[in-house]
């Protein structure tokens, strides 16, 4: 097992515990948790933080799943790299027009590490 696919395991549990299994249970005390308001009506805000669940859970899975096809590392890694990207720009937006709590300011941070990580397991 080279360090790509040790990256590849670690990732897709973080993002299944910080964000997938979180988001798809129990979305709004995730986003309390998070310091975001509530508004008045959930169910919108419960349909977005799940369908978001779903899809970083689904990404988590093809995360284990592509450490078996070596073909298919550098696909999957691009992705990772333009979703972190995307990631920043969205967290930078909601900064500037300060419509977002603190914590997901703050958050940049994270996705700046974590596209510097990614490079660092690219696989060659």
């Amino acid at each position: 097992m080279g360090y790509s696919d040790i990256y590849l395991y670690v990732a897709g549990v973080a993002m299944l515990a910080a964000f997938g299994i979180p988001l798809l249970v129990v979305p709004l005390r995730w986003a309390l948790f998070l310091r975001w308001e509530i508004p008045q009506t959930e169910n919108l805000v419960v349909f977005l933080g799940r369908s978001l669940g779903i899809f970083i859970s689904l990404l988590a899975v093809f995360a284990f799943k592509v450490t078996s096809s070596p073909a298919a590392k550098p696909f999957f890694f691009d992705m990772m790299l333009w979703l972190f990207v995307a990631m920043i720009a969205l967290h930078a937006y909601g900064a500037i027009r300060k419509t977002q709590p603190i914590t997901e300011t703050i958050e940049i941070l994270l996705w700046v590490v974590l596209f510097l990580i990614t490079l660092c397991f690219y696989p060659l």
